[in-house]
């Protein structure tokens, strides 16, 4: 038998800087690997194998506990830091909008006092993955988020927990909807999931005439290899549509969700889409008109 878990096995973990320099306030995690396709592949079998759970050089001066949250440290870091409380409300703010269950089980966070210290661990226990700035990965033990202390942690942080606690209890969540929704709640609290980098990015583009909404071409990607700046923008504008135009559209991700976590094979949300919203084209068109909506004229 493999050593992962085909439906609860998955890795998240950044590739490469300039495409995250391009996304400004987005995805610091750039290649991912679908659950079913990743228990195929040697980069499974090293997060399995390398034994890196038991690791010296994993943080563990300070531990804090927070709700779900297991946070170890190389520096000191206080039980009511901030970043701690905001991350121990995130889960609520997630259970509640995606009207998901709250999970016991725990999300472990691996936070390095700086870049050195945490490239020489990834590149030791890691050595294929294309490492850089955050990572999350879910093994068949265990759901941790590895990062550096740096000036973008808590961005960081609160879209790499988010993953933690999407999969937690959705772990068959397609690509582009787990980074549409980790895009979505990666903000402060106070933004209310509004993005402002990809609004600007995707108003431009609509002006350009080089971009068209297209949700299952979102749902056909298998590889986060395949993901551009577009892709991340257009999956987070799909979750702020639906979860903040009308009851109706919020039901419809939260249903989806819901029948996830009991078949992995459900209908994709396109297709519910088509059935209770008039079609694509018109989706389309209230997409675009939400996007106008958010734009600064």
């Amino acid at each position: 038998m493999h050593p992962l878990r085909h439906v609860r096995t998955i890795a998240r973990l950044a590739l490469c800087a300039g495409l995250c320099a391009g996304l400004g306030a987005g995805c610091a995690q750039i290649a991912v690997l679908t659950p079913a396709r990743l228990a195929d592949t040697s980069l499974a079998r090293a997060a399995a194998t390398t034994g890196w759970s038991e690791a010296t050089e994993l943080p563990r001066r300070s531990e804090v506990l927070a709700g779900q949250l297991v946070i170890r440290a190389d520096f000191p870091l206080a039980e009511q830091h901030r970043l701690v409380r905001e991350l121990e409300a995130l889960r609520v703010d997630v259970s509640q909008r995606l009207d998901l269950p709250v999970s016991d089980e725990p999300v472990h966070l691996y936070l390095f006092e700086d870049h050195e210290r945490y490239d020489a661990f990834a590149g030791r226990y890691f050595p294929g993955f294309p490492v850089r700035r955050a990572f999350f990965i879910e093994t068949d033990t265990r759901l941790a988020v590895f990062a550096p202390w740096q000036d973008r942690i808590a961005e960081d942080l609160r879209h790499e927990t988010t993953h933690g606690y999407v999969h937690a209890v959705v772990p068959g969540v397609p690509l582009w909807l787990d980074e549409g929704i980790a895009e979505y709640f990666e903000l402060p609290r106070g933004e209310q999931g509004r993005h402002a980098d990809h609004i600007a990015h995707l108003a431009g583009r609509l002006i350009e005439g080089t971009w068209r909404i297209d949700i299952e071409r979102l749902e056909s990607l298998e590889s986060a290899g395949e993901l551009s700046q577009d892709h991340y923008a257009e999956s987070w504008l799909w979750v702020h549509w639906l979860l903040h135009t009308t009851p109706e559209r919020k039901r419809i991700l939260q249903d989806y969700l819901a029948d996830l976590r009991r078949d992995v094979k459900t209908a994709p949300l396109s297709a519910r889409l088509t059935h209770l919203q008039g079609g694509a084209v018109t989706c389309n068109a209230a997409l675009r008109a939400h996007l106008e909506s958010l734009s600064p004229r």
